[in-house]
């Protein structure tokens, strides 16, 4: 049966028309991923000092422990908790048999408690999440400030955005969005301080190699994008009116442009302003995924989602081609698959 043009569509044929080539052009483009070799970056560092600070017998210990450390993530990835438990159990072997020096102590800690919360997150277990991201957090505060471990500052951001997926995977979305957007203000510089214990900065953030803040910027923005994908739109702008004060959306540029442009592209989806948001949304689209894929996938669940409202050629094809892509799409969110009406 042909499809029958309405009057919605009629009006927004040709932007939708645009929308589908830009699609097209910017799905075809590959990802310029760069967080792996951030989070590179933040390990050579740490591991300089790591070498340049203790001695031999703790490099090595930490180093085998280190390993059974990243198998029992990898367990846990692959749904074998048994496994992780075991694996988590051999990494914490030098803890118990008091193994290592109080320096060295302190970090090997830090990284496990973070490893074996996320084995709790995948249990469900979050009291225990809260725990061990609270325990990493006062060790970290300790080897920044008695240590001189200024890399780790990055570290505890890290573990607070965790704490972000901790409360979204529970649901509470107000409590997941403003931590995200005071995480995002204080790299930003418009907080000075974080309501948590240790010693926080705009003086520490600026120690930090500008291309890690800006990975972990981006990282949190894309927490961000994925807790309101799907959100309707009173509940998306209710969520982001209570935060927004925490940032200042006009410099965001400086900070990742990609940011900035989903943003303002969100706060149009929420006011329902149709063509405009189809409109940018396009040529956003058009870039490609860039550094910031989970931007990009956001924002075509965004523009499927206004396509449900139109009835012509434009939109069937929009959403057939993106439900046809999307299963291969790498880095794609397994959560967006049923708002793209992907079983």
């Amino acid at each position: 049966m042909p499809i029958k043009s309405s009057p919605l569509c009629s009006v927004g044929s040709n932007i939708l028309e645009t929308a589908l080539q830009n699609y097209r052009l910017g799905s075809l483009k590959p990802i310029q991923f760069t967080l792996e070799k951030y989070e590179d970056l933040f390990n050579q560092i740490l591991q300089k000092l790591i070498e340049c600070c203790l001695p031999l017998t703790d490099q090595d210990i930490m180093l085998e422990g280190g390993n059974a450390r990243d198998r029992a993530v990898m367990a846990v990835r692959h749904g074998l908790f048994v496994t992780a438990e075991q694996l988590f159990a051999e990494a914490r072997l030098p803890l118990e048999y008091d193994e290592l020096s109080s320096e060295g102590n302190l970090l090997y800690r830090s990284f496990l408690e973070q490893a074996q919360a996320y084995l709790d997150y995948c249990r469900g277990d979050f009291d225990k999440v809260y725990t061990r991201i609270s325990e990493a957090l006062a060790i970290d505060g300790i080897l920044e400030e008695k240590y001189g471990y200024e890399i780790l500052h990055i570290h505890r951001i890290q573990l607070l955005l965790n704490i972000v997926r901790t409360e979204a995977l529970r649901m509470n979305y107000n409590r997941a969005i403003e931590l995200a957007f005071r995480l995002l203000g204080y790299l930003g510089g418009t907080l000075e301080v974080l309501p948590f214990p240790g010693l926080w900065s705009s003086e520490r953030v600026v120690q930090q190699r500008t291309e890690v803040v800006t990975a972990t910027y981006a990282q949190i923005a894309c927490e961000v994008a994925v807790i309101l994908a799907g959100k309707n739109r009173q509940l998306a702008g209710e969520l982001l009116a209570n935060s927004k004060s925490y940032i200042n959306l006009q410099t965001l540029n400086n900070y990742h442009p990609s940011v900035q442009t989903w943003f303002l592209l969100k706060q149009t989806f929420i006011d329902n302003h149709v063509d405009k948001f189809i409109e940018q949304a396009s040529y956003f689209l058009a870039a490609g995924r860039l550094d910031t894929p989970l931007l990009w996938y956001a924002t075509v669940v965004d523009l499927i989602t206004i396509c449900k409202d139109f009835n012509c050629l434009e939109s069937e094809l929009l959403k057939f081609e993106v439900a046809k892509d999307a299963e291969n799409w790498q880095f794609f969110p397994a959560s967006f698959l049923p708002l793209l009406g992907i079983q």
